[in-house]
């Protein structure tokens, strides 16, 4: 299960972009040899002009060049580069296709070609032009760096980061190569000590640029320094109010920090930074708080299903609110999420689906919500969130199904248990535990333990059962979809896990559950305490040392023993 990047980093262009070299380069004055002064000062004056971002001056002093030098390539490439500063994207990539017609080998204009095509979303595009530019000057920094940018939108980890490394080995001190690279490393591998290093060290090269210092807030916030964090999101924000990363950084931090009312406004930027929320074009007005009294109101999914069953703590608010509600889930939810709440229209929908079919039945719809802006509306302080015993509802007959398998175990406690939680992007490493780890927990005696991971086990199961003789029994038909296996989480007697999707689905049932959880744990977590707003019958467990899970297990054990002898 996927869920929004716990913290999210900023993948800066090259400075190429931003700003440009304060004196012509090499090949602008190898092009004016014999032309005098004065079109030499008027470069200089352009790109002083630029330098300080003054396009209008800029714009008409490469005009005039290209007045009487209509075959000046760099000329062409820096008016280009002031078209690209105004996010002219159209206007920047003409002029950087005529830098190339007048001088098919300019590396540098197939490198701004492709950073324009990097802003338009065309990686593939960006892709062919950068491998261009690299063909002509192989030892371009810059051109490797923007690869990795490129390889990382598509979703391609083991070509950015190789490009990534490539930019450094060949410019040891690019401070942004080594930002995108911590980025990379922290986010998308989990190999937080290598990201942090490469954050840090961008940090010391570059350590007043705004994108390093927004990822060095990444890093913080690795770290449970979450005020640290807020605090340099401030500043930045106040400089530049539009970088979204940071906005989404400091939301974070916020949400962390149990701060609700200050977060979910910022929480909105996920919508305009790289983050796991999808944009949807459903042909429907944004909901921002009107009244919804004889108005319909489509509630659609995002993110990954933890996330969904979540937020969708809020959605009887919305339906008690609105004349008539839809609800888009993803399809392993439709059947839980149309039980649970009978009074909306429930979907089961694909985020990537451009034109759902499905939308034809909803009728008139007169406004849209994303399931994660629900709580900006109804959850923004600690009193908003209710006692509840569980806001979804498994099928009763499944239930008793399950309790019968079940008993079939044998006497004793069922329990069950999770112990490899997220994907690598969103710190598995953090937030499973090796099997053998809990030995002393799967030794108490009076316990039957049943394997909750939806991923495949049975290697993990044998191998326990082979050298302790621990049984753990697994059933993969509890996992076809959510409804089965709230049904079965609901004949448990408890649940133990590490975060994963189960623990929202135990909280979301109002089903007790025990959530081992890291020394610095996921935003939904907070940064302290034994509970958590979300779910009341959610019980934590901290870490106390960090990547030192022996005191978690031993409280759990504690915890566990005292509960089948009060239970005998």
């Amino acid at each position: 299960m996927k869920f929004l990047s716990w913290v999210v980093g900023l993948r800066r262009s090259d400075p190429a972009v931003a700003g440009t070299e304060a004196t012509p380069s090499p090949a602008v004055s190898q092009s004016l040899s014999g032309d005098g002064d004065k079109t030499r000062a008027l470069y200089q004056s352009g790109i002083e002009a630029l330098e300080r971002a003054d396009f209008a001056t800029a714009a008409r002093v490469f005009n005039e060049i290209l007045g009487t030098r209509h075959d000046d390539a760099e000329a062409h490439n820096y008016l280009g580069l002031v078209h690209l500063r105004q996010h002219r994207l159209e206007d920047a990539a003409d002029c950087f296709v005529m830098a190339i017609h007048f001088r098919p080998e300019f590396a540098e204009a197939h490198y701004h070609l492709a950073r324009t095509a990097q802003l338009r979303g065309a990686h593939r595009d960006a892709i062919t032009h950068l491998d261009r530019a690299l063909a002509l000057r192989q030892d371009y920094a810059g051109a490797h760096n923007a690869l990795g940018e490129s390889w990382l939108g598509l979703g391609d980890i083991e070509r950015a980061v190789y490009h990534f490394e490539r930019a450094i080995a060949i410019q040891p001190d690019y401070a942004y190569a080594h930002s995108n690279l911590g980025y990379v490393l922290l986010q998308e591998l989990g190999d937080v000590e290598r990201g942090i290093a490469h954050v840090e060290i961008a940090l010391r090269i570059a350590p007043n640029d705004p994108d390093v210092r927004c990822n060095y807030t990444m890093v913080l916030l690795h770290q449970g320094r979450c005020e640290e964090a807020i605090a340099i999101c401030d500043q930045l924000l106040t400089a530049s109010p539009d970088l979204h990363e940071a906005r989404i950084n400091r939301a974070l931090a916020a949400l962390k920090l149990g701060d609700f009312a200050r977060a979910w406004p910022d929480y909105e930027a996920r919508k305009l930074g790289r983050s796991n929320y999808i944009a949807r074009n459903f042909p429907f007005a944004e909901w921002r708080g009107e009244p919804l009294a004889g108005k319909s109101v489509l509630a659609y999914a995002e993110q990954g299903i933890g996330d969904e069953i979540m937020f969708a703590s809020c959605l009887p608010d919305l339906i008690a609110r609105a004349g008539r509600c839809g609800i888009e889930c993803t399809p392993r939810l439709q059947a839980l999420f149309a039980r649970s709440f009978p009074q909306a229209t429930v979907y089961g929908g694909i985020q990537t689906e451009r034109n759902p079919a499905w939308l034809q039945q909803l009728g008139r719809v007169d406004y849209q919500v994303a399931v994660g802006s629900l709580p900006g509306h109804f959850r923004r302080q600690l009193t908003d969130f209710p006692a509840h015993r569980g806001y979804l509802h498994a099928d009763a007959v499944q239930v008793a199904r399950w309790r019968a398998q079940l008993e079939e175990l044998g006497a004793g406690l069922k329990i069950g248990i999770s112990w490899r939680g997220g994907l690598v992007s969103t710190r598995r490493a953090l937030r499973s535990i090796p099997l053998n780890e809990w030995l002393p927990v799967l030794r108490t005696s009076g316990c039957r333990f049943i394997s909750l991971q939806y991923d495949d086990c049975s290697q993990e199961i044998g191998a326990l059962a082979e050298k302790h003789g621990i049984a753990i029994q697994h059933w993969p038909s509890a996992f076809i979809n959510f409804d089965a296996t709230a049904a079965l989480v609901s004949a448990l007697d408890l649940v133990i896990s590490v975060q994963t999707a189960v623990v929202h689905l135990s909280g979301a049932l109002g089903g007790p559950a025990w959530v081992l959880v890291p020394a610095v744990a996921e935003w939904r977590y907070l940064d302290r305490g034994s509970t958590i707003p979300w779910y009341p019958s959610l019980q934590l467990f901290r870490q106390t040392r960090r990547g030192d899970w022996s005191d978690v297990i031993e409280a759990v054990r504690t915890r566990l023993q005292s509960r089948v002898t009060t239970s005998a």
